[in-house]
């Protein structure tokens, strides 16, 4: 078998994954930085330009904004979660300055030991002594340090800029891509309707024709019919009324019931007045009940139950759905709850947040989830 090296797209080289292309962009933006700047202060060096530890010195003068960069954006990273806005640029300035000051008096500091200050030019000992000189805060003159570490940050304009424009690129690149897929999941949406109203219809017609034949099998078609026909006429909002959501949820609980053979004890008590306005988000009730039946009757070919509870009081509906765990679960069958809880929990936090209650536990033989949510009026 012959495999095939995927071309790379030109998405690939503007924003490259983590890895070799994307240190070797690094590394070439930063060298040429550095000899671009070393170049613009080769006027300043003078006659000492052939001193080897001049250059040295120059270089690090330029170096050392490499890791003071990186640690502003690692700091960037850090902060963003807890603050935003302008309080966030305010803070990583300062934190500029900071480093910077820092950075200098190592870098100072380590030449003065290593080469001597007076080696070296006459401007780079000019700001050496700024930055060596203990601070005295009635001295005007000691506040230049300060200016100086300002005028130093310039140095991030240029990489913090274009960090920026990939950044802004990079969402424009992300935008486009969700409004494709938003696009094409819409066309699929659209493309599925075609069956379910195809199969609506047929069941229709098969219930028309084997109504004489087996009442039994008819009404088991019925209820088929009458869930599909939810699903396409009253579920496509947000949020649906009560009463349809209950609706569809015991006509799932009865064909489940046939399903399992009646070999599973269903309980269902409804206490409590549901109002016409009442609402819920879409198929948060049903998604409950298929999770009891997924993981709990139809994991396991012993006897089972299902323990419903409903409580409309006080502008809030409680949920209660206690369902049994198989002691000898089928091969592949969870008896916990699934994906479609986590979602719905998920949910509940968006359209609820801080006003609802959501709680799973379980023994060796049940499995329990209460779910409290504000009855929203329409």
């Amino acid at each position: 078998m012959i495999l095939q090296r995927k071309a790379p797209s030109s998405k690939d080289f503007c924003f490259p994954a983590p890895g070799g292309l994307r240190i070797t962009y690094h590394v070439c933006f930063w060298v040429l930085f550095v000899l671009l700047h070393y170049a613009y202060a080769l006027p300043t060096l003078a006659r000492k330009a052939s001193d080897a530890s001049v250059t040295i010195a120059s270089f690090l003068y330029f170096l050392k904004v490499i890791p003071e960069y990186y640690l502003c954006v690692a700091l960037y990273y850090i902060l963003r979660t807890y603050i935003r806005g302008f309080l966030l640029f305010f803070v990583l300035f300062i934190s500029a300055l900071v480093i910077n000051h820092l950075f200098s008096v190592l870098l100072f500091t380590w030449v003065d030991y290593a080469y001597g200050l007076e080696n070296m030019t006459e401007r780079f000992r000019l700001f050496a002594k700024l930055y060596l000189t203990p601070f005295n805060f009635r001295d005007p003159g000691a506040w230049l340090v300060f200016s100086n570490d300002i005028s130093e940050v310039q140095f991030f304009i240029l990489p913090a800029s274009l960090k920026t424009a990939k950044y802004a690129a990079n969402e424009h690149v992300m935008r486009q891509k969700i409004e494709n897929d938003a696009l094409n999941m819409e066309l699929k949406a659209l493309k599925s309707q075609i069956n379910p109203h195809f199969v609506f219809n047929v069941l229709n017609a098969a219930y028309a024709r084997i109504l004489p034949i087996s009442e039994e099998a008819a009404g088991y078609l019925h209820k088929v019919s009458e869930i599909l026909r939810l699903s396409l006429y009253e579920m496509n909002d947000e949020f649906v009324r009560l009463e349809t959501e209950l609706a569809y949820m015991k006509l799932y609980v009865e064909l489940e019931s046939i399903r399992s053979n009646r070999r599973c004890k269903i309980n269902i008590e409804q206490h409590g007045e549901v109002s016409d306005e009442h609402r819920v988000p879409t198929m948060s009730l049903i998604t409950l009940v298929e999770n009891a039946f997924k993981h709990g009757v139809h994991a396991t070919r012993q006897d089972s139950f299902v323990d419903i509870q409903i409580i409309a009081s006080g502008g809030f509906l409680e949920f209660d759905i206690i369902n049994s765990k198989p002691t000898q679960p089928l091969r592949g069958k969870s008896a916990s709850g699934g994906i479609g809880l986590a979602n719905l929990e998920r949910r509940l936090g968006i359209y609820y947040p801080g006003r609802y209650e959501f709680e799973k536990s379980e023994t060796d033989n049940e499995f329990r989830v209460l779910v409290k949510m504000p009855l929203e009026q329409s």
